[in-house]
């Protein structure tokens, strides 16, 4: 199919690329757009013919790192894209508009904070009493995207849209997006987002039947202390905002998640969200270090991965301890983390070794500089090698 009269330039969208996700559901093409307003990116992933005239299956998803990304199961965000992809790749046409806008579009240090904040309490505030006592309101998405991408890609057809939320519904009405109708998403529920869940449900999301049939939530590992944001007294550069625990799916047989420490911190020298991850649950062991690197595609379930955060986790809990930073897809920074970035990774770093893990047989001349960087850092550093399986 010939795309060569789309719009390149609609509303504040400019389209800047075409690719092929190949995802567990099958072959996606991926429309990126460029806001101009904003600067954010928007995803467009399309299946079969998406201009006919004939009412569009379709998800309008905001993405969410802490699933999609870092791999949490508190929440039911990547589980809804997955379910989405699915039947738009059952009926064999439709498309997922797939927008940056973390936390209810409050962005992610108010999901953070909103997850520290919930936690600290031990279950007594829910999310939207949190944003409430932040002095947010309940939700800042806007969806002119939405109608800006289908117009730029001849989407004319109403959506049927695959939605829980009435908000969402209300919202895409006032942004003039065109519905035909809306078909609920079964989202799967466990004891790792029971409270999350239950909250969203009582605030008027079609999740009722999921949330009654699981018991008790799960229990936190550890106390979660609420703090207010304050800048390290050695670095300053960094506002340290949140610090919570994130249950992150296993792919080890009969072990349902590991709960990691999240630690977010705000770079007012770049003005960008700094994450980092710890896991601590033998204090003897030589913690395992890493540098992530999140790829917005990455964030759909694809048939085939690089090695990358899913086996560091594995690796990590394996060894009992451990510490990663994580470099996010618009981030600079990727290249190679600056001192003072690299400074923050040794800062958590409660031993003073390490091994640096890699991701090759032997490590390579990223990994002898991140290793000499932590070294100045003092955190004496040793490479460790994946073993064949």
């Amino acid at each position: 199919m010939s795309h060569a009269d789309d719009r390149r330039l609609c509303g504040t969208l400019l389209r800047v690329g075409t690719s092929v996700a190949d995802t567990t559901h099958g072959a996606f093409r991926v429309e990126t757009f460029l806001n101009l307003s904003s600067r954010a990116l928007v995803l467009v992933l399309c299946r079969g013919d998406v201009r006919g005239p004939a009412p569009l299956l379709a998800r309008v998803h905001s993405s969410c790192m802490t699933s999609e990304c870092f791999g949490g199961c508190d929440c039911d965000c990547a589980g809804q894209l997955d379910a989405a992809l699915a039947a738009i790749a059952g009926a064999g046409r439709g498309a997922v508009f797939y927008l940056l806008q973390e936390g209810r579009g409050a962005g992610f240090v108010a999901k953070a904070r909103d997850r520290m904040m919930v936690q600290a309490s031990c279950g007594q505030v829910t999310t939207f009493d949190a944003y409430a006592r932040m002095g947010l309101g309940r939700d800042y998405r806007r969806y002119d995207e939405v109608g800006f991408a289908a117009a730029a890609l001849g989407i004319a057809a109403p959506l049927v849209l695959l939605s829980n939320n009435p908000d969402k519904v209300a919202a895409l009405q006032r942004a003039h997006v065109a519905l035909d109708r809306i078909v609920p998403l079964a989202p799967v529920a466990s004891r790792f987002n029971l409270h999350y869940l239950a909250a969203k449900s009582r605030s008027g999301h079609a999740l009722e039947a999921s949330v009654d049939r699981i018991g008790a939530p799960a229990a936190l590992p550890e106390p979660v202390t609420y703090f207010h944001p304050h800048a390290l007294p050695e670095r300053p550069r960094f506002l340290r905002v949140a610090s919570y625990l994130l249950p992150i799916r296993s792919h080890t047989p009969g072990t349902d998640a590991h709960w990691f420490r999240l630690h977010a911190y705000f770079d007012l020298a770049t003005r960008r969200e700094r994450i980092v991850f710890t896991y601590a649950r033998d204090a003897t062991a030589v913690p395992l270090v890493s540098v992530e690197r999140d790829a917005l595609v990455e964030r759909f379930p694809l048939r085939t991965r690089r090695p990358g955060w899913r086996d560091t986790v594995e690796r990590i809990a394996r060894r009992g301890a451990g510490t990663s930073l994580f470099v996010l897809h618009d981030d600079p920074a990727a290249a190679a983390p600056d001192d003072d970035l690299t400074w923050l990774l040794a800062h958590h770093v409660a031993a003073r070794r390490a091994e640096l893990l890699t991701e090759g047989s032997a490590a390579s001349v990223e990994d002898h500089a991140l290793g000499a960087a932590l070294e100045r850092h003092a955190v004496d550093v040793q490479f460790s090698i994946p073993q064949p399986e």
